[in-house]
């Protein structure tokens, strides 16, 4: 039986990819789900400079938010080098330790993070710093943007003769497994079933 392919965008700056990465991390072996993680800045989007570009910024040594998340991006695409398993372990591992463990996003956290799901660091130093790792950035945002992408975490699934593509936001990470794969298929169901079906969003505080 073949796996079912799930395009994910996310931002590391984005407290909602951290929690869909978790819900992805249970239920993607009992659902049989293969995940592509693309990058999408949030900042990049909403920039009102249409010359601006994150890609080509400078990271300041003592931001606290990897400069807009462009160092935790650049890292992602350096850890990706050394193969799929590193790269997911990286990312789900640098998601918990800012937005679980609310650690900054800097060189520090980085090179933790990095060190602790055993990348080889003398390559990932070096590929860090590679000029490529920001065009591929680039091209992964601009490929989101043709999509239509506004925020994240937003999902994409390629069926047979369709594709379904929406943004998916919750509160909290489910406790247990069964509850997990309902969410998840209750999600996909109401999606690929009804694409008519724009939006459905909870009353929140303004301020939240």
């Amino acid at each position: 039986m073949s796996s079912e392919l799930v395009t994910v965008y996310f931002d590391y700056l984005c407290p909602f990819s951290w929690r869909v990465a978790e819900l992805l991390d249970m239920v993607s072996v009992p659902l049989n789900l293969q995940c592509e993680w693309k990058h999408f800045s949030l900042y990049q989007s909403n920039s009102k400079d249409n010359s601006w570009q994150i890609w080509n910024e400078k990271i300041e040594d003592d931001s606290q938010n990897g400069s807009k998340g462009l160092l935790p991006f650049l890292a992602s695409h350096a850890a990706k080098r050394q193969g799929e398993t590193k790269f997911h372990a990286f990312r789900l591992a640098l998601l918990r330790a800012c937005h679980r463990d609310h650690l900054p996003f800097n060189k520090d956290t980085i090179w933790h993070v990095a060190e602790q799901v055993g990348l080889h660091m003398p390559t990932f130093a070096s590929d860090l710093n590679d000029p490529e790792c920001r065009t591929a950035l680039a091209h992964e945002h601009m490929q989101a943007a043709t999509l239509d992408v506004f925020g994240t975490p937003t999902l994409r699934f390629q069926e047979e003769h369709s594709e379904h593509i929406a943004y998916l936001r919750i509160r909290e990470i489910p406790l247990h497994l069964e509850e997990a794969v309902e969410l998840f298929q209750t999600y996909q169901k109401l999606l690929c079933r009804y694409p008519y079906l724009e939006t459905i969003r909870r009353p929140r505080p303004r301020n939240n």
